[in-house]
């Protein structure tokens, strides 16, 4: 059973028409328009509509994009149209997060701050120290600082929901994380001087093809864990796993120099990256569609 959702949106009259439109789009029905005396903005109007779950939480989305809802801008108002409801069918006891509340998570998991970029180099400290010892604790915590898990699953996010801006914003997170740990793993490299055999230990066949399994692992429980509304961060650890010590391979083996193992380490992480995102929109993917 689909329940309805009752919209209330408040917007700029000169927005009026594009409104209607996505409403009409997204099968909205009762639309109704009222011009208030006054409203908490400057010439605005008032539109109510009635819409399927479904459809309100794409309605709000694309009102979202223009910017409705922001201070100034408007507002919108969400609530079940219908007053017995099913708890669970409404998603209070539901065992899974909408499309539009996954899209407000990623859109929290895209942002890069002061705070991640510090724990990200924090992170690529105590790797490089781990990889050089050999100190599963210390490669442990590493995983743990390193907040790498939402620029996977960000992007993933963005895919299911079929959001390019939010694909696109993930993997720029991405990108900019992952070279932050190269980074900092090239410049420990020169300092430390660390030996080729340190690297290839890491690189053996059995060892890649392990890798590429925890990848896809990782990157499905990651998934089916966000689509319940979980907490992650053990889960976020074994992504780390699948990112951070690929990235400080990559950086180390640069600071060798040494072409054929730049390459091995490079191509090691890419495919990694490349998994991790497969598996993360697999788990989203089975778990929104097995509670449909």
């Amino acid at each position: 059973m689909s329940y309805i959702k009752y919209i209330k949106i408040i917007v700029p009259k000169k927005l009026l028409n594009e409104v209607e439109d996505i409403l009409k789009e997204h099968n909205a029905y009762s639309i109704s328009i009222i011009e208030p005396l006054k409203t908490s903005i400057k010439d605005g109007v008032i539109i109510t509509c009635n819409a399927k779950t479904n459809d309100a939480e794409k309605i709000v989305i694309k009102l979202r994009k223009m910017g409705i809802g922001e201070k100034g801008y408007g507002s919108i108002n969400i609530m079940p149209a219908n007053i017995t409801f099913s708890c669970r069918d409404e998603g209070l006891a539901s065992s899974k997060l909408s499309p539009l509340e996954l899209y407000y998570k990623a859109t929290s998991m895209v942002k890069l701050s002061k705070d991640v970029i510090i724990k990200i180099v924090l992170a690529s400290v105590m790797g490089v120290i781990g990889l050089i010892e050999h100190n599963i604790p210390t490669l442990i915590g590493a995983m743990i600082i390193a907040p790498l898990v939402d620029t996977v699953m960000a992007s993933a996010i963005g895919n299911v929901i079929r959001e390019k801006k939010l694909v696109y914003k993930g993997m720029k997170k991405e990108i900019i994380c992952t070279l932050i740990v190269i980074a900092c793993a090239f410049l420990l490299g020169i300092l430390f001087d660390i030996p080729k055999p340190i690297i290839t230990t890491y690189l053996h066949e059995n060892t890649l093809l392990l890798s590429a399994i925890i990848a896809i692992i990782a990157g499905v429980s990651g998934g089916m864990s966000i689509a319940s509304g979980k907490d992650y961060e053990i889960i976020g650890v074994t992504i780390d796993v699948s990112i951070l010590i690929p990235a400080l391979l990559v950086g180390l083996a640069l600071s060798t120099q040494d072409i054929a193992l730049i390459y091995t380490t490079f191509v090691f992480l890419i495919i990694n990256i490349i998994l991790l995102d497969i598996g993360g929109y697999v788990g989203l993917k089975y778990k929104l569609w097995n509670h449909r």
